[in-house]
């Protein structure tokens, strides 16, 4: 309702209405005094009244809009502009008190305005900071409800935060299988297969209480822990395996020499002795092998110099073909270079290509088998792939088959992938295999290339 009807606001303030209504009733008191002390009773007398009334209104309603409303509603209005947009505002048409009070709310603006800067500035360092941290955090309610996720959660888990936002912790750590230990802070998780080490920590957030949970990716360091106490065991093991060949070495020659004096000493005509002697002879020079492959295993020394490489792979195939042709099986050798040089020990890497090949015939005996050697050359390295159409391995030993004294075939030492993997190793390359039962196996050896990169 408007009580100036020329005015474009839509209504008076509350001081205005109120002055308005103080003064109009101040004015209809005195007329009621006047009605009552000099009891006028013409009609001019009324209408005059009616027109004072009526010019009173419009005149006061005039100024209390021009010297109270419109200052307040103009006061109000850029008031209201600056807490929205924290910038100073126009003081034009504003004097006296009113102005004094904007310019104080410009200041307040100004001052908040820096202090929400510094807030958000302080925000975004601390945003960058946890999510550049590996660790992963998560922060619920008091009730469990997940608030937030950083980034380094969602590596761990390999997930997206918005999956999780509101729901429940207890049911994050169920999908994920999380299982805490008896200490409560390593923990295992079965879908994601890594160990992490959770801290959780109590805090107030809003007068509420919120829980913060640290999760630190330990499963490379638990592997290396693992390793390591694989290699000192391996190591003592090494030391351990190294003293029974030595000493067993002297007694081996003399019943081997023995052993040949006295088929020497057997008449032709004692075929029964012979053959016992034979099997003597047989068994004590397997011994011997094993003896050797020990003292291979815990005391290897290799003499590096520039060699062609795929000149040994050539002779090992070579080698290869001869025990090949016995078990029925075909080896192709494929190469497109002649010469790719490498850093080596030719004998030593000849024993560990023999060993593949070896390994493949046996998987592959009685199958009509068949081998294929393959060498490529890569800008830095050179590869070479051995692949075999035989029984394969099961998945659950693949894992074992370079582990020493892990052996799939009978009467075997378990020696021969752990002698290989290390002299691949010690030529700087690597070795990986992969297997599936009845559809073969493919062995893969990487070797670094020596000299020109170019040829």
């Amino acid at each position: 309702m408007k009580l100036w009807p020329f005015s474009k606001a839509e209504s008076h303030t509350r001081l205005g209405k109120e002055s308005f209504i103080f003064l109009f009733s101040t004015v209809v008191s005195l007329e009621l005094f006047l009605y009552f002390f000099l009891s006028p009773s013409t009609v001019p007398y009324w209408v005059t009244m009616v027109v004072i009334d009526f010019i009173f209104y419009i005149v006061g309603d005039f100024f209390i809009f021009q010297f109270i409303d419109r200052p307040l509603i103009t006061l109000m209005n850029r008031v209201k502009r600056t807490s929205l947009t924290l910038k100073p505002s126009k003081r034009a048409g504003l004097k006296g008190e009113l102005d004094e009070i904007l310019r104080e709310v410009d200041k307040l603006a100004d001052t908040l305005s820096r202090e929400r800067e510094g807030l958000l500035e302080t925000y975004n360092e601390y945003r960058s900071i946890v999510e550049s941290l590996e660790e992963g955090i998560i922060m619920t309610k008091d009730d469990g409800e997940i608030l937030m996720m950083n980034s380094g959660a969602e590596k761990i888990f390999s997930t997206h935060r918005s999956e999780w936002k509101s729901k429940k912790i207890k049911d994050f750590f169920r999908f994920y299988g999380i299982i805490f230990d008896k200490a409560k802070k390593v923990v295992s998780t079965k879908r994601v297969k890594k160990r992490l080490v959770i801290r959780e920590i109590t805090m107030s957030l809003r007068n509420k209480f919120a829980t913060l949970y640290i999760l630190e990716d330990v499963t490379e360091i638990s592997n290396l822990e693992n390793a390591l106490n694989r290699a000192e065991n391996l190591a003592l093991l090494g030391k351990m395996t190294a003293s029974v060949a030595h000493e067993i070495k002297t007694p081996i020659a003399s019943l081997k020499l023995s052993v040949q004096l006295l088929k020497r000493q057997i008449l032709a005509n004692d075929p029964e002795l012979s053959e016992t002697l034979d099997v003597l002879d047989k068994e004590v020079r397997r011994l011997e092998e094993r003896s050797k492959g020990f003292l291979e295993f815990s005391n290897p020394h290799y003499d590096l110099k520039p060699i062609n490489i795929v000149d040994v792979v050539m002779e090992s195939v070579k080698l290869a073909r001869i025990r090949a042709r016995d078990k029925n099986v075909e080896i192709n050798f494929k190469c497109s270079q002649q010469s790719i040089p490498i850093l080596g020990d030719t004998n030593a890497l000849n024993s560990a290509f023999l060993n593949v090949l070896v390994n493949g015939m046996d998987a592959c005996e009685g199958n009509n088998g068949r081998i294929i050697v393959n060498v490529e050359r890569n800008l830095k390295s050179v590869n070479l792939i051995f692949s075999d159409n035989g029984v394969g391995i099961s998945p659950d030993d693949v894992d074992y088959i370079f582990e020493p004294f892990f052996s799939l075939k009978t009467g075997g030492t378990g020696l021969g992938m752990s002698i290989v993997k290390r002299v691949i190793t010690s030529h700087g390359g690597k070795i990986e295999v992969k297997s599936k039962q009845k559809s073969g196996t493919v062995v893969r050896i990487h070797v670094p290339i020596f000299g020109d990169e170019n040829g």
